[in-house]
């Protein structure tokens, strides 16, 4: 059964760390002078380990490496903290103290480039073990940082870095001399892995199609369907065995959204009342509220919805760049879509439209096999990047934990 730590003293910081009691004293008295008081988190046993991030733009790469723990063998319990929603204790000794008793971690995971004296401090002095993930530098916070041997002394109450290149993993070495073990894994995953998808049914649908190539209107609002199916008409001029799959947003819709199609003289097929796919379909309207995971494995290229209309919203570009997929877009993507899809379209992996008579040369320029798996191919290591190493990183933190707690037992 597992017990709560022994409670160091909340008054007297650890010998050895140059500088704490000063720092100590200050940050108390700052938090004596706020009148916010950070919020604790949820009742409950505690998780076994607490991923804390101490800059929000590392809050994403925990909250995957969490999930990634989560579904490990011997899944690990876990609290992520340090985003715009969760912040964390900050470095008020008391909230750190309550946060502590709250949680009872065994493992505190950190990242990013501001060490934080009072919680290492008082992580160590209860026996704690901390680790630092996805390293480039580290050091006490501000002009702290300047104080001689703080954060040197901060980074030797790690049991161990792991940084985020070679060139970091040499420079902590160094500083560390050899007393912390330190290495270098790579930058951590900053996106969820893939979409899932039905892969008996996956396969299935390969065999029907017989190579045919195949495009994908993912959540297609009703106002862009016109748009859409000249975009289709005009690609079947250069590919006459083009398939196009269209995910109307409302599933509803399906019906109209077929009977406009045969009203434009497409052969189609709707996936709600099970219809077949045949050789000559043109369009297969996938109205039955499936995942996209299916038909983003399927497309050699995706259209990102509502993206030729101001206001419309947007689906994430995330699961298609994942899944291989070329991505067309226009200019009104969401700004959560856009945050990702610029990125993308700077790399090339990506390609922007201004209007939606440009959908169908966009299409059919993407399909060729010299253009479209270039695009493909960096969208999907942007989109993946990371995820092995998150995953190593997760087994490694596993592996740690029940290590030390049958050397505990």
């Amino acid at each position: 059964m597992r017990t709560a730590p022994p409670k160091a003293s909340a008054d007297r910081p650890m010998a050895g760390i140059p500088g704490l009691r000063a720092y100590r004293m200050l940050s108390s008295n700052s938090a004596a002078t706020s009148s916010a008081e950070p919020a604790l988190p949820a009742t409950g046993t505690g998780p076994a380990c607490w991923l804390h991030a101490t800059d929000p733009a590392e809050y994403d790469a925990l909250r995957m490496l969490a999930a990634q723990l989560t579904e490990m063998r011997g899944a690990l319990q876990c609290l992520v903290s340090g985003g715009p929603a969760k912040p964390g204790p900050g470095e008020s000794p008391r909230a750190i103290m309550a946060w502590l008793d709250r949680c009872q971690p065994q493992l505190i995971v950190l990242a990013g480039p501001v060490l934080p004296p009072n919680l290492i401090e008082r992580a160590a002095a209860r026996g704690i073990a901390l680790m630092l993930v996805n390293a480039t530098h580290a050091a006490a916070p501000g002009r702290w940082r300047w104080w001689p041997g703080l954060s040197a002394a901060l980074l030797r109450s790690f049991a161990q870095i792991h940084a985020r290149d070679e060139a970091s993993a040499q420079a902590f070495t160094r500083q560390m001399r050899g007393t912390v073990p330190v290495m270098a894994g790579g930058a951590l995953a900053r996106f969820p892995p893939a979409a899932a998808c039905n892969h008996v049914e996956l396969a299935a649908m390969r065999d029907t199609l017989a190579g045919r190539p195949v495009w994908f209107a993912y959540s297609l609002p009703q106002d862009e369907a016109d748009a859409a199916l000249a975009a289709h008409a005009q690609a079947l001029r250069r590919s006459h065995r083009l398939l196009m799959i269209i995910a109307p947003r409302d599933p509803r819709d399906g019906s109209a959204l077929a009977a406009r199609a045969a009203e434009l003289g497409f052969a189609c097929a709707r996936r709600a009342p099970d219809e077949d796919i045949t050789e000559t379909t043109q369009i297969y309207i996938a109205d039955a509220e499936d995942e996209p995971g299916l038909f983003l494995r399927l497309a050699q290229v995706s259209y990102l919805g509502g993206s030729l209309t101001r206001d419309s919203g947007t689906p994430s570009p995330l699961p298609a760049a994942a899944l291989g997929s070329a991505l067309v877009f226009g200019p009104h993507a969401g700004p959560e879509a856009r945050s990702v899809l610029e990125p993308l379209r700077r790399i090339g992996g990506g390609r922007r439209i201004a209007a939606a008579g440009e959908l169908g040369e966009a299409v059919s320029a993407l399909l060729s096999p010299e253009i479209g798996a270039e695009v493909a191919l960096k969208a999907w290591q942007f989109a993946t990047e990371g995820s092995d190493t998150t995953y190593h990183l997760a087994r490694t933190i596993c592996d740690w934990m029940h290590l030390n707690q049958r050397g505990a037992a």
